[in-house]
């Protein structure tokens, strides 16, 4: 997670809280909508928010998950063009909303944020990599399988990682139906590659789940 306002002197930081307006969100409620003109950077104070795409009448892929400290919709906010995508909410969110001018002025006036936005932005732009190589992967069990390693991350040798993300939510990052998907973290966990207890899914190693992707 890549922490924008921690990430930034204390000074810094203050002036950007007080440079936007603190909105909050309900689970599943809307923040912009794809083709809104950007009026605003957001940052995310607390919670979870999705960006989305809906390629097709019932069908909705995740773009981007962001979570707390975590600025998004960075190029829409820097040219005043439309939102490309649609964020919504996954949780109660608190957002940190800058007006484009505000944020800017920051840009053009501090070096020390202008690099940080430039820090998260290549950050994103991996992310994109990541989703596009999971949309471009036929076998269902590979997309969820690299949407699992994207979630993991790096694990410790002592630690187990709780994939805290619904099966929906792996679904649409994975760009496949909710049976599809439910299918897949059943073979994988016959396979010992994780484990299911309460419905959660475990991961302790991801060393068999990168077997499978090479």
């Amino acid at each position: 997670m890549d922490n924008l306002l921690k990430n930034l002197s204390a000074e810094l930081a203050d002036t950007i809280r007080r440079s936007g307006t603190t909105k909050s969100f309900a689970p599943n409620q809307s923040i912009f909508f794809e083709g809104d003109t950007s009026t605003f950077l957001p940052i995310v104070i607390s919670g979870t928010v999705k960006l989305v795409r809906f390629p097709e009448a019932g069908k909705e892929v995740i773009l981007g998950l962001f979570h707390s400290g975590e600025a998004f919709a960075i190029p829409p906010a820097m040219d005043g063009k439309r939102f490309p995508a649609t964020a919504v909410a996954i949780e109660k969110s608190d957002l940190l909303l800058i007006p484009r001018e505000t944020f800017l002025e920051l840009m053009s006036s501090s070096q020390e944020f202008s690099a940080a936005i430039m820090t998260r932005m290549c950050g994103i732009l991996r992310d994109r990599v990541d989703t596009v190589q999971i949309l471009a992967t036929s076998s269902a069990e590979q997309r969820v399988v690299n949407v699992l390693l994207r979630l993991a991350g790096e694990i410790r040798a002592d630690e187990v990682k709780e994939i805290a993300y619904r099966r929906l939510d792996i679904a649409e990052m994975a760009g496949l139906s909710l049976e599809a998907t439910i299918r897949a973290i059943r073979k994988l966990a016959d396979r010992g590659c994780l484990s299911i207890v309460g419905g959660r899914i475990y991961i302790e190693t991801t060393d068999q789940l990168r077997e499978l992707v090479r």
